[in-house]
């Protein structure tokens, strides 16, 4: 299991200097004696919303490499093209990234991009087709779908579990929310087909990327036997989590507790980052499995570690989609299923428990399904 602690999270729009020093093993350099200049640029709230940007944050760490990182927080996307434009204007940065799949972001890199061709700009989350954007952009429905398909089965596996599941999203304009939502859908009314008797709720939104005590209220609500009755819940809602972890204590303490001693349901599952350790005991501590079963995550950590080794390495390569981690075709390549630019996180650890909450059926099933859309016999776009 990931355990990220960021005690220098940004939350404001400010500037941040990190320099990260290799010890051992490789060291990139453009310049003997002077780190490399990288730009990250992410819009309001920036990194601490467990989100993409945070996923992506963990890339920019994951090597040993010596950059001095530029991290900058934009209000809204003109606010985000003036930053980017003003930092390729001064022409000191080796590339810079762009974070972030809000409406008007490709429109915003492709303006600054077209008009300074000799800055090389990664952009995850979106597809701007120039010679000096990399790209990367991920099939988060497939991952959702499976996701979709395990909480159906999670919710009907034993005589405890009611057959009800819920889905609360983050806002219902954010279009990953729409494809992991849309995704997570398909995959729960697909696997009822067989299973015949699970309840799928009117999906809810928090309205806000980080309102915790609204999320708590609506996952109080799915989750409580006289209203929702939920035995699982997806949840997309980014910082809000934290609304949803109180929930899920105050549902196991007030009508689960007494009578399922420490089996910790009901279950919620994650998307964006490997938010597994929300549903630990003490979330400081990645240990045992959680209420959190699984998190349907892009691998936008791989994808801006590979664009930035390509760029140190004189290897960049623009008009390039490197969502599946390697430099794809725009029009075919992105990260998916097959090239595990998208995967479910790992769900070993529950079929050791004491409880097998997430049973080895169920784990091949996500397999059987995980072929099916890779060899095209489950169509997500026909269902």
């Amino acid at each position: 299991m990931i355990l990220s602690s960021r005690s220098s999270i940004i939350t404001s729009a400010i500037i941040v200097i990190i320099v990260f020093s290799a010890v051992g093993g490789f060291v990139f350099l453009t310049n003997q004696y002077v780190p490399s200049n990288v730009a990250v640029v992410v819009l309001d709230p920036g990194f601490g919303d467990r989100s993409m940007a945070d996923q992506a944050y963990e890339g920019l760490y994951s090597g040993e490499i010596v950059v001095d990182y530029d991290f900058r927080v934009a209000d809204d996307i003109p606010d985000l093209t003036d930053i980017i434009d003003s930092i390729a204007l001064a022409g000191r940065h080796d590339i810079i990234f762009i974070i972030g799949t809000e409406v008007g972001l490709p429109a915003a890199v492709e303006s600054v991009a077209s008009t300074r061709p000799n800055q090389k700009f990664g952009f995850i989350g979106g597809i701007v087709d120039l010679p000096n954007v990399a790209s990367a952009t991920f099939a988060h429905e497939e991952g959702a779908f499976l996701s979709g398909a395990l909480a159906a089965h999670l919710a009907v596996d034993n005589e405890n579990r009611t057959g009800i599941v819920g889905v609360i999203g983050a806002i219902a304009t954010d279009p990953t929310i729409t494809e992991l939502i849309d995704g997570f859908i398909k995959g729960v009314q697909y696997a009822n087909q067989t299973l015949g008797n699970v309840t799928l709720l009117p999906t809810e939104y928090v309205g806000s990327y980080n309102d915790s005590a609204v999320a708590e209220g609506l996952a109080t609500n799915m989750w409580n036997p006289a209203v929702g009755n939920a035995s699982v819940i997806f949840a997309p809602v980014r910082a809000s989590i934290d609304g949803i972890r109180a929930a899920m204590e105050f549902v196991n303490q007030t009508w689960l507790g007494l009578e399922r001693g420490d089996n910790h349901e009901p279950f919620v599952i994650a998307a964006e980052g490997d938010q597994r350790y929300m549903g630990n005991p003490n979330i400081e501590i990645a240990t045992g499995p959680s209420w959190v079963v699984t998190s349907v995550v892009q691998r936008s950590d791989q994808s801006i570690f590979r664009i930035l080794n390509a760029t140190l390495w004189g290897d960049f390569i623009g008009s390039a989609n490197y969502g599946g981690g390697v430099a794809l075709d725009l029009d075919t390549g992105f990260g998916n299923l097959e090239n595990n630019g998208v995967i479910l996180a790992d769900m070993e650890e529950f079929i050791e428990s004491d409880y097998e909450w997430v049973t080895i059926a169920m784990i091949n099933m996500t397999t059987d399904y995980r072929l099916g859309i890779i060899n095209g016999s489950i169509d997500l776009d026909s269902l």
